[in-house]
């Protein structure tokens, strides 16, 4: 079993949406609080196009067995607008997925090493992540990679 990793294109979009929808099913069943079903497609073919096209933004695909079983999105993150912040030019991970049937075996591993070296071609000086603290396998999954904890962000519902 190969896995390789290539830019999305745009014949891939309607792939795309199913590991989209796939994600979205298992935010919304760990936090309905949070995630909401809705009608249309996952993300809008438009947003993914221009997310594939950049300049700045990424989708890169892992194929598997001729068919594509992962993605990753990188968008780069504006610089922060503080003058006390160390200038740092950040990619942001913003999905990554990989098809149930393809985990623990090593997709998300070449996705992840796919995003980053698309990051230093960006010049990126950190690629960041964000886990929604009930996806504990994520987190471990990330920080065996090398990602360390930088930000814990709590919430109050008033």
């Amino acid at each position: 079993m190969s896995v390789t990793t290539r830019p999305a294109r745009r014949d891939d979009y309607e792939t795309l949406c199913t590991l989209f929808d796939e994600l979205d099913e298992f935010h919304r069943q760990a936090r309905p609080d949070f995630f909401r079903p809705f009608d249309g497609p996952a993300r809008p073919r438009e947003q993914v196009e221009r997310w594939c096209e950049g300049p700045g933004s990424a989708v890169l695909v892992a194929e598997g067995d001729g068919e594509v079983v992962g993605l990753a999105v990188l968008l780069t993150r504006m610089p922060m607008a503080f003058a006390g912040a160390v200038p740092r030019h950040v990619i942001e991970l913003d999905n990554l997925v990989v098809r149930g049937d393809w985990r623990s075996r090593q997709v998300g591993h070449h996705l992840l090493e796919a995003a980053t070296q698309w990051s230093r071609e960006q010049r990126a000086t950190h690629v960041e992540v964000s886990v929604h603290a009930f996806n504990r396998d994520a987190r471990r999954f990330y920080e065996r990679f090398g990602f360390l904890p930088s930000i814990d962000r709590l919430m109050l519902a008033v």
